[in-house]
C-alpha cells in the first residue's frame, strides 16, 4: 500500500541518502536548479521545509519510504500549486510507484487543499517520467529551450 504523508525531520537523511555516489546532474534532474546545492545535506532540507508556501511529502509503500514529492509555489488565490523535487529511491524506480504517488498527491491538492490547477517542470529527456506524469493527467503546455540544450524541459499542467 502506497501512502503520501508530510516529511519529518528525521525523514531527511533519507533523501541526502538516496543521493549518496550521485552526481551533481542527478541532483539537478530531480531538484532543480534553485533550491539545494551538490552536495545535498540535512541542513538544506531543514532549511527549505521551513518555507510556507510550500510542503514537502514523503512516499511509502507498506510503511518503508521509498521517495520524496513537493508541491511548491503554493499558491491559495489562484488556487495553484507546481509539483517539484520528485525523487523515488533506486530500489522503486520503474516499479509504477512514481505514478501511483502522484495521483495521491493530485487527489491532495485537489480534495484536501482545494486547489485546482497543478503544473510540473520535466526534462525533454526523461520519458519515463513524461510517460508517469500522462498517465495521471498531465498534458504538455510549454517547451523551454536552454543554452545546453540537454536541460531542454517541458511544463506539464493538469
Amino acid at each position: 500500500m502506497l501512502e503520501i504523508k508530510p516529511i519529518m525531520e528525521e525523514d531527511y537523511k533519507l533523501i541526502v541518502d538516496w543521493n549518496i555516489g550521485k552526481d551533481k546532474d542527478y541532483l539537478f534532474q530531480w531538484a532543480g536548479p534553485k533550491v539545494y546545492n551538490y552536495p545535498i545535506t540535512i541542513d538544506q532540507i531543514k532549511e527549505h521545509d521551513k518555507y510556507i508556501n510550500s510542503k514537502i511529502f514523503m512516499i511509502f509503500i507498506n510503511n518503508i519510504p521509498t521517495g520524496s514529492i513537493e508541491l511548491d509555489k503554493i499558491d491559495n488565490e489562484n488556487l495553484s500549486a507546481h509539483i517539484s523535487r520528485f525523487i523515488i529511491c533506486d530500489e522503486h524506480i520503474n516499479k509504477g510507484c512514481g505514478t501511483i504517488a502522484l495521483k495521491e498527491l493530485v487527489k491532495i491538492a485537489f480534495n484536501e487543499m482545494g486547489l485546482n490547477r497543478l503544473t510540473l517542470s520535466v526534462f525533454c529527456f526523461n520519458i519515463g517520467a513524461i510517460r508517469c506524469y500522462e498517465k495521471v493527467g498531465f498534458l504538455v503546455k510549454e517547451y523551454n529551450r536552454k543554452e545546453d540544450q540537454n536541460w531542454n524541459f517541458y511544463i506539464m499542467e493538469i
